[in-house]
């Protein structure tokens, strides 16, 4: 008799359990969104973690763009201090964009670069997010993202197409760590 009067309870708590959103976005729908969405439906793990001082992917557009805007989540601790967003053409090894942003750490929000910065299509790029003053521990460092390896590459959508994605320290390239995770670093197209 007191498991019935309970039922609908327990009923009530799967439903909310089951509907939980994995780290998802539900905010502005973006190709990198949809990417990342649909790598955590295919029953990739999300996950806080990668104690590096950079993440980072590579990408290629197939259509020019302007970026509108960047998105990342900071760690607790650091809410305070920015984490610089940089772009690099790896073609020609040039700095398409680097700037220092503050960031949320409740949840992703968005910064807006100070200047235009225009992406051409078929050009491979490299986004980072990058942070080396992480004040008294490593840990600090710590960011979402979607757990992978090198069979989920290159993964598309719209005009974006993620060839590869890297964490490690600033100034090193560890190699072991490639593919390991997609960091949720969001980029918006105008």
């Amino acid at each position: 008799m007191i498991f019935r009067k309970k039922l609908p309870y327990l009923f009530i708590l799967t439903l909310l359990v089951a509907s939980c959103n994995r780290e998802k976005f539900d905010t502005e729908d973006s190709d990198f969104q949809n990417i990342y969405n649909n790598l955590i439906d295919d029953g990739n793990d999300w996950e806080v973690t990668m104690d590096t001082e950079v993440h980072a992917y590579d990408f290629i557009l197939s259509e020019d763009r302007t970026i509108k805007s960047i998105g990342y989540q900071s760690h607790s601790d650091l809410t305070s201090t920015e984490y610089v967003i940089g772009i690099l053409n790896n073609i020609d090894s040039s700095i398409v964009y680097s700037e220092g942003h503050l960031f949320n750490s409740d949840d992703i929000s968005y910064a807006i670069p100070s200047s235009t910065v225009n992406l051409e299509s078929g050009v491979p790029y490299t986004i980072s997010r990058i942070q080396t003053n992480w004040a008294t521990y490593i840990t600090q460092t710590i960011g979402h993202g979607v757990r992978t390896d090198s069979t989920h590459y290159p993964v598309s959508n719209g005009v974006l197409t993620i060839t590869e994605t890297n964490s490690h320290d600033y100034g090193e390239t560890n190699y072991y760590l490639t593919d390991y995770i997609l960091p949720r670093i969001d980029l918006v197209f105008e």
